[in-house]
Order: C-alpha cells, then structure tokens, then sequence
C-alpha cells in the first residue's frame, strides 16, 4: 500500500532501511546489552542452576523467560528471541521425520557462527553483525524489494552502501549506543539536518494490527482453525497451542504473534493440501479489515 502511494508520486524512492543494524536503532539492544552482564557468570552457574530452574517454574509464571534467557550465550538468547515459539515451552516435539529434520539445523547454531567471526568483544557489535547477516536481508530487504517491484517502484538503501558500512563498524560500541539512547551517532549527525521532533520521538514498528485481528474480526476463526484435529500435524504440542489460546483470550498474556504464526502455518499446509478449498489468505484479511 506504501508503495503504491509512493508510485503515484515518483518512480524511485530512498529507504532508510540498514540504519538500525549499522548504528543500533533497535530498543531490543538495550535490553540484550543489560542481559549481556550474565554472561560473566561461569557457564556451570547459567546451565546447571539457572536453566533448571526457569524449566521448572509453572508456564506463564512471572520471571521465568528472562530467568530462561539470562542464562543463555548472547547469540543463543537472541535466536531465541527471534522465534515465534520456543521450544523451552513445550511448543515443539520431535515426534515425526520433519521435525527431527529441523532440529538438526538450529538458529543458535548458525547465530553461533555469526557471532564468533566477531572479534571486537563487544556484545552490541555481535547483535549488530548478526542482525545484518540475518533478519535484515531475510526479512526486512526481502519484503521491501518485493512489494516495491510490485508496485513498479524503485527502492534504494544509501544506508547500505558499502563504504558507509566499512566506516561505522570501526566505530566503537559506545558511539552507537550511549546509555538509554540508540541509534547515538546517526541521531548526532542529523541533530540540524532532521526536525527534533522526528529525531527525539519514540521508535515506532511498521507492523500489523495483529492483536485487534486476533482480539476481535479474527477472534472465533483462528480458535477453530487451530484446535481442528487436523491441525494436529504432529510437530506442535496442541496442547501448547490451547493453553496459547486460553491465555490471550483471559488476558492474561499478549501471544498475538505466537498465534498469528501458527494460523499462518496451518493455513498455508491447507492450502498446499486442498488448494480448491482454501480461501485465499487476502481474503480472510480482506474480511478483517471490512
């Protein structure tokens, strides 16, 4: 819909896209860089006392995801966090040939790899590197580049140019993040050329309204799409899906994201399954938004 706005205006437009991984624009930062100071505790501390420890506290119990993720390697507890489900839940089994197929490639393991070919030893510069080499072209390139193409627009990061690149990663951490303010260095060098207010104002996503959906147009089709016998395919716990459910229904927990995923999911095998009897995704989101 950006683009096509856009399109109507002009064939070529600038994103800004590459700034928060080249300077730290992600408020996640600060809150992995405060987990960071876990990581001194000797590793018999973290896994023998502290991972037991969250496994055994009740789902949906207070402290028991960050007791989880505190006691994990850096580049461990940000794949972790970059997943829908965790299989610390009980969300996943390895009750059939594909999910044992799964298990053999694991994010941590290649966030591993990501993370050692750093050798600064600042933690931020390890989130910044594996943020580059992952979510950004996997997701946020991939889904700018398709739906400007779509549209018949030009998109191009000057962010990402090379040089640029090669310049701010020989910047120190402390550049980059200066106590509770990302992004410390661009924000710097734009102070004159950007308003204030577009500098200084809350960082705002570019997301979908998922929890209205989930909450109200979606609510009973996602609820029945998930708790189907068919939707039992072997390598999600449904029981784990229920309690999902149960939770966000009572409140008691935001899983919009979790939920949204999981209908995606089993749409998509259905569609795959019975393409002559599935609804086309834009439809079912045509209906939510009408």
């Amino acid at each position: 819909m950006v683009s096509k706005l856009a399109r109507e205006h002009v064939t070529v437009v600038l994103s800004g896209d590459g700034g928060d991984e080249l300077s730290a624009g992600y408020t996640r930062y600060l809150v992995d860089l405060k987990r960071s100071g876990f990581a001194r505790l000797p590793q018999v501390v973290r896994e023998g006392m502290l991972q037991p420890l969250s496994q055994h506290l009740p789902h949906g119990a207070w402290g028991r995801n960050y007791i989880h993720n505190v006691a994990l390697d850096l580049s461990t507890a940000t794949s972790i966090a970059s997943r829908c489900l965790r299989s610390s839940t009980g969300a996943s089994s390895t009750r059939t040939t594909s999910a044992a197929s799964c298990k053999r490639h694991t994010s941590s393991g290649r966030f591993g790899e990501y993370s050692a070919r750093v050798k600064t030893g600042e933690p931020l510069d390890r989130l910044l590197y594996i943020d580059s080499k992952t979510y950004l072209p996997g997701d946020i390139l991939t889904k700018v580049d398709r739906m400007s193409m779509a549209a018949s627009l030009e998109a191009r990061v000057p962010l990402l140019d090379h040089k640029l690149i090669e310049f701010v990663t020989r910047m120190p951490a402390s550049m980059k993040v200066r106590g509770l303010q990302a992004k410390h260095i661009f924000k710097r060098a734009a102070r004159g050329l950007v308003p204030d207010e577009i500098l200084d104002r809350p960082k705002q996503g570019f997301g979908m309204p998922l929890q209205q959906w989930i909450n109200h147009q979606l609510r009973d089709r996602i609820y029945e799409t998930l708790t189907e016998r068919r939707a039992e395919r072997g390598y999600i716990n449904s029981r784990y899906v229920r309690l999902l459910l149960d939770e966000h229904r009572r409140g008691r927990r935001d899983h919009s994201r979790q939920l949204w995923a999981l209908f995606m999911l089993e749409l998509w095998h259905r569609k795959v399954e019975e393409p002559a009897h599935m609804p086309g995704v834009s439809n079912i989101l045509a209906s939510a938004v009408a």
